[in-house]
C-alpha cells in the first residue's frame, strides 16, 4: 500500500530535461495509487517491451525522486498500450496553446444528421476515458433529439 507521507493529487515528472520519460499522478482521489504516463516515441518504445517495460522505466524514475526503498511497496496493477491497440492507435487529444476552443468546434453537429464524440470533443475532460464516454452520452442525446424533432407530430 502506497504511504500516505505521499501528497493527494500531486504530479511528479521523471526527468525535466527529455521527453523520453514518464508523467506520474501521486495519489489521484487520495487512493494509495501512482499512475504513470508516458508518451511518443518513448512509448511505443516501452510497449515493444511489454509491460515489464514500463515498470522498469517507472520504478527507476520514481526512485529517483522519492528513493530506493520506494521499488519494494510498488505493484504493477495495469497497463496499457495504445500504440498497439489498431483503433487508437496510440493517439489521444491534445490542444496547443490558443488552441483548446477547437474542441467546441470538433463536437458540432453538421446539418444535424452527423454527431461527434470523443475525448477530442470534450471540454473540460479532454484525453480522458471518462471525457470520451462523456461525450457519446452527449453525443447520442443530441442524435435523439434531432431524430424527434424531425419525427414529432406538427
Amino acid at each position: 500500500m502506497m504511504s500516505a507521507s505521499l501528497p493527494e493529487n500531486s504530479r511528479l515528472f521523471g526527468h525535466t530535461d527529455r521527453t523520453a520519460t514518464g508523467s506520474y499522478h501521486l495519489r489521484p482521489f487520495g487512493r494509495p495509487l501512482i499512475e504513470g504516463y508516458f508518451g511518443g516515441e518513448n512509448a511505443r518504445a516501452l510497449e515493444r517491451q511489454g509491460e515489464r517495460g514500463f515498470v522498469a522505466a517507472a520504478v527507476d524514475e520514481l526512485a529517483r525522486h522519492l528513493g530506493p526503498d520506494i521499488a519494494s511497496r510498488l505493484t504493477p496493477i495495469a497497463s496499457s498500450a495504445w500504440a498497439l491497440d489498431e483503433f487508437a492507435l496510440g493517439s489521444y487529444s491534445y490542444a496547443r496553446p490558443g488552441g483548446a476552443g477547437a474542441r467546441a468546434l470538433l463536437a458540432e453537429p453538421v446539418d444535424g444528421r452527423l454527431f461527434f464524440a470523443g475525448e477530442a470533443t470534450s471540454l473540460t475532460d479532454f484525453s480522458t476515458a471518462h471525457g470520451a464516454y462523456e461525450s457519446g452520452i452527449r453525443a447520442a442525446k443530441e442524435a435523439l433529439a434531432a431524430l424527434q424533432a424531425t419525427h414529432s407530430p406538427v
